[in-house]
C-alpha cells in the first residue's frame, strides 16, 4: 500500500504554498497579540510541513512532526493543526518502508482529517486540506467523492471567504481550479469555464490561476 504518491501531491501543495499567510483561527483568541502569536506559530508549522513536500526526506518529516506537535501543544485540539498533521501522516506513508505500519498510518491520517472538518466545518482552510489531500489518494480508499463534495462546498464560499480574509486568495484560486476540473469530468463545460474564470479573478498571479488559465484555454 503506497499512498499517496508524494510526487503526485507536489502540484496541489505548490498551489497552497504561496497562500500560507492569512488565516482566521477556529480557536478562541481574544487579543490582537494572541492572534498574531497564533498566526506566527501556525506559519512555522506550515513551513515545516511544506519542507516535506520540497525536500521529501526523513529529516524534513521529523521536523514537520515536531513543529506540528509543538503547535498542537500550544493550541490543543486546534482543527487547522490537526488537518495538517493528518495530511502529513499520509505523506509519510508515501515514502515509508515500514509496510507493516502503513495501514495504521493511513487510517490515523484520514481520521485526523475527518475529525478536523467535523470540529470546524466552516473553517475553509481545514476543509481545503482534506479536499486536496483526498483528491490525490488512490481510488481504493474511496475518498474522491468526499473530495468533490468538499470542493463543491468550498466553491460556493471561497471568493467571499477570501474577501473576508478567512481564506488566502491563493487557496481560493486553487479551490476554483480543482472545482473546474471536477466539472470538466462531469461534462459541465459552462460551469468549468466559470470556475476557471473565478480562479483567474480572485488571484490572477497565483499558481492555481495559472493552471486554471491553461485549462480554460483547452476548453471547447
Amino acid at each position: 500500500m503506497q499512498i499517496p504518491d508524494r510526487l503526485a501531491c507536489v502540484g496541489f501543495m505548490l498551489l497552497i504554498w504561496s497562500g500560507a499567510g492569512a488565516h482566521a483561527s477556529a480557536v478562541k483568541l481574544d487579543t490582537v497579540q494572541e492572534r498574531q502569536q497564533y498566526a506566527y506559530r501556525l506559519g512555522v508549522a506550515r513551513t515545516a510541513y511544506f519542507h516535506v513536500i520540497t525536500n521529501g526526506d526523513e529529516d524534513a518529516s521529523k521536523q514537520a512532526h515536531a513543529a506540528l506537535t509543538q503547535f498542537e501543544q500550544e493550541y490543543p485540539g486546534d482543527p487547522v493543526g490537526k488537518a495538517y498533521h493528518g495530511s502529513l501522516q499520509l505523506l509519510d506513508v508515501s515514502h515509508s518502508w515500514a509496510v507493516w505500519n502503513l495501514r495504521k498510518q493511513t487510517t490515523n491520517g484520514l481520521a485526523m482529517l475527518d475529525e478536523a472538518v467535523s470540529q470546524a466545518p466552516d473553517e475553509p482552510e481545514v476543509r481545503f486540506i482534506r479536499a486536496a489531500t483526498s483528491w490525490h489518494l488512490p481510488g481504493f480508499l474511496h475518498r474522491r467523492a468526499q473530495s468533490e463534495a468538499d470542493f463543491a462546498l468550498l466553491a460556493g464560499h471561497a471568493e467571499r471567504a477570501a474577501q473576508d480574509g478567512r481564506l488566502p486568495v491563493e487557496l481560493a484560486a486553487a479551490t476554483f481550479d480543482y472545482w473546474g476540473q471536477i466539472l470538466v469530468d462531469r461534462k459541465d463545460v459552462a460551469g468549468a469555464r466559470e470556475a476557471f474564470g473565478a480562479a483567474l479573478r480572485v488571484a490572477p498571479q497565483s499558481p492555481g490561476a495559472a493552471d486554471a488559465g491553461r485549462r480554460l484555454g483547452q476548453l471547447k
